[in-house]
């Protein structure tokens, strides 16, 4: 009997330690670029749900996220990246809140205002924001956002938020 525990317990204590010193590898190892491993195209959603005229430094730092986690000259890495604007984000699609000249945005790019960063990150395609459609109602009523699409209207799949967030591979909140 004690032999038994004894092998048993030299087998354990084997296992546990093989274990213990295994290489750990993550997706932290260095590209030939000089950054972190950027592996394959990633879906990335952020979701803004703070309003932009109470906290427009959490706008700011929304919308720069976006803008450098996307496909860009500073970063080259054809991420698909959705500016998901909830709750009172939503108040970010409206242009009479962005056209504030009070909300600079201290960026990699520079000093620029929140509506300059949104329409740089948007750059002609309405499809890289999403404006939460109860949200958005709510606030506005029938009224079409100035930014973004609005899911179920004007010919936008009413599913499309379900398809967006199941799709993503990371969602960063703020």
């Amino acid at each position: 009997m004690y032999k038994i525990i004894r092998i048993t317990f030299t087998l354990i204590l084997g296992i546990v330690a093989i274990g213990l010193l295994q290489p750990v590898n993550s997706d932290w190892e260095i590209d030939s670029d000089g950054g972190i491993s950027r592996g394959d195209a990633q879906d990335i959603v952020i979701s803004l749900k703070s309003n932009p005229m109470s906290n427009p430094e959490m706008a700011c730092l929304a919308v720069t996220f976006a803008r450098s986690l996307s496909n860009n000259d500073l970063n080259p890495t054809n991420a698909n990246v959705k500016l998901f604007v909830t709750l009172d984000g939503v108040t970010l699609a409206d242009a009479s809140v962005t056209r504030s000249r009070r909300f600079k945005c201290d960026t990699p790019w520079g000093e620029v205002s929140i509506r300059e960063n949104l329409e740089k990150f948007i750059d002609g395609n309405h499809n890289n924001m999403v404006v939460c459609p109860l949200c958005w109602k709510s606030r506005y009523g029938e009224e079409l956002p100035d930014y973004g699409v609005l899911p179920g209207a004007e010919g936008v799949d009413p599913k499309a938020i379900g398809k967006m967030m199941l799709d993503a591979d990371k969602i960063l909140d703020f």
